[in-house]
């Protein structure tokens, strides 16, 4: 007898063209190979990885934010039955939807509705180009992004972030934002943070040798 794999569908929208980018994965797709789901009109993706230690991590691209969400979610939260979602830190705007694929195209509905109440026409064409400059926004390092990212990804593995969420059901969700001279670490899920210096390349070097973060 051939069991079922476990589904659900993925969804997010792409920061240039706007449009929402809806795909059904399953356990077996993603028990491999980096994930990625992405536009067909533009050059934006949505990516998934299974951690050894049997999490799954999401880089999720955002109209609000010119770099991807990072999340770390159990494979309960992934595959769990009803809507799950995701939002952008800075805007409160859902940017990762999960569920069953009528669950996900009705969230998106509402999500669009929302959009057209908060944002103009201009003001639309204005963060399409806040991603079409990438990296002329000010703050804006890729190499520090790469650090970061790697950075995190290793610490949690190795478990060696910790926020308010520890003790707690609650399963954290780290992100970071690159700032013109430092960088914000947060859990999107207690709302702990801390800030890391990034003055000058010996600050970033001192990041690369971070070994535990605590988030308060």
């Amino acid at each position: 007898m051939i069991l079922e794999s476990k589904k659900t569908t993925l969804a997010f929208r792409c920061p240039l063209c706007g449009q929402s980018i809806l795909s059904g994965v399953n356990l077996f797709r993603i028990s491999g190979d980096l994930l990625r789901l992405r536009c067909p009109d533009c050059d934006t993706a949505l990516t998934l990885n299974k951690t050894n230690d049997g999490k799954f991590r999401l880089s999720v691209p955002c109209m609000f934010c010119p770099k991807p969400h990072n999340y770390l979610l159990s494979e309960g939260t992934l595959f769990k039955e009803g809507l799950f979602t995701l939002p952008c830190a800075l805007s409160g705007m859902d940017v990762l939807y999960i569920g069953k694929e009528e669950q996900v195209k009705r969230a998106l509905e509402e999500s669009d509705k929302l959009l057209d109440s908060m944002l103009d026409e201009e003001e639309k064409e204005q963060l399409t180009a806040l991603h079409r400059k990438g990296g002329e926004e000010e703050g804006y390092d890729p190499a520090v992004e790469h650090v970061m990212r790697f950075l995190l990804c290793e610490l949690e593995d190795e478990k060696k972030i910790s926020c308010f969420c520890d003790g707690k059901e609650e399963i954290p969700l780290y992100d970071f934002q690159v700032l013109s001279e430092r960088v914000r670490v947060f859990c999107h899920c207690c709302n702990a943070e801390t800030y890391l210096p990034l003055r000058s390349e010996a600050d970033a070097e001192d990041i690369v040798k971070i070994d535990a973060l605590e988030l308060k």
